[in-house]
């Protein structure tokens, strides 16, 4: 599906036909998931606007019971290490996960920029990148090349070349000695083509270069689009949860997208609490993160649980409850 380059910079959910391959729910297994005996920590998607961050980020928090343990923002290539955004999260208690984004959102006519980096055209921006995370000290999650199983970013569709260019990335950082930043893969939870060839598993780059394995993944409601009806959590993350538990079992999971539409009243509410409840049969998935965004201009849900009483409500008293978190 095509994006425009706005509705990319500041985030994507899963396109809308890809979506309708999930509808069919999947009911857990059981075989390879374990119960969980610690919290799920929670955080929040803050859109990066401007150097104005740390105030938008206190004035959205504020309407939460506790604090997050992550605050997740997008970044591009060629973009200095957003430091001042890291400030500002660090000033709220919570790690910042960096959602970097394998193009620069000023060029024009975005290709791929897979084969640049391969060829080591790039190596000076990670350098750059790995030396500042280094100096900084703090602990980061570098969420590199998110989605790439779906076809509306541009280094989707070669798991080769991914794989290649996630394994020098995070060779060029660890050669640094930027040990504090922990390396996420995270595909979208349906793959666009869905295809053998486009499988998400074939992007994986290997246990000895991934920190934390991810699932993106929403639920659109019934008035989207055609292809869409309301999706329980469980319907849409089931069958990748029960797939990740057995293929992934000495990762930890970390659900970087999630959310919900509106839906009737009340509706969204019960959706937040249904799917808090599902995950404390998965002790592998360790914290999730909110897209917490309203895209109605980009044609999409307002994402937001903020500006919704009900939703709010239920999310303070589940994920952002004060001891659901350490």
């Amino acid at each position: 599906m095509t994006r425009s380059p706005r509705i990319l910079m500041i985030g994507l959910a899963a396109p809308a036909i890809c979506v309708l391959i999930a509808a069919t729910a999947v009911k857990h297994s059981g075989d390879a998931a374990e119960a969980r005996e610690t919290p799920i920590d929670w955080g929040l998607y803050q859109i990066l606007w401007s150097r104005d961050y740390d105030r938008q980020l206190t004035d959205t928090l504020s309407r939460f019971a506790s604090k997050p343990k992550y605050v997740m923002f997008y970044r591009d290539l060629m973009r200095p290490f957003p430091k001042f955004a890291i400030d500002g999260i660090a000033a709220h208690g919570a790690t910042p996960v960096v959602s970097l984004e394998l193009w620069s959102w000023h060029a024009t006519g975005k290709g791929s920029y897979l084969p640049d980096i391969n060829e080591g055209r790039h190596d000076e921006f990670f350098r750059t990148w790995a030396a500042a995370a280094k100096k900084d000290g703090r602990r980061v999650l570098l969420r590199f090349g998110f989605e790439f199983n779906g076809d509306w970013f541009t280094w989707s569709g070669d798991p080769a070349a991914y794989v290649s260019a996630f394994r020098r990335a995070r060779r060029i950082f660890k050669e640094a000695g930027a040990e504090t930043v922990e390396w996420v893969w995270a595909p979208n939870i349906v793959s666009c083509p869905d295809t053998d060839a486009n499988n998400m598993h074939r992007y994986y780059p290997g246990d000895a270069h991934v920190d934390w394995v991810a699932l993106d993944g929403y639920n659109f409601g019934d008035h989207h689009d055609k292809w869409h009806t309301w999706q329980t959590f469980e319907t849409v993350y089931s069958a990748a949860l029960d797939d990740f538990a057995k293929r992934y079992r000495g990762k930890p999971l970390i659900i970087t997208e999630f959310g919900s539409a509106p839906g009737k009243p009340g509706q969204r509410a019960v959706w937040i609490r249904e799917a808090f409840d599902y995950l404390q049969q998965f002790s592998q998935v360790r914290a999730v993160i909110w897209f917490n965004l309203d895209k109605r201009r980009e044609n999409e849900p307002d994402w937001r649980i903020d500006d919704d009483p009900a939703s709010l409500r239920a999310f303070n008293d589940t994920f952002a409850a004060p001891n659901s978190t350490p």
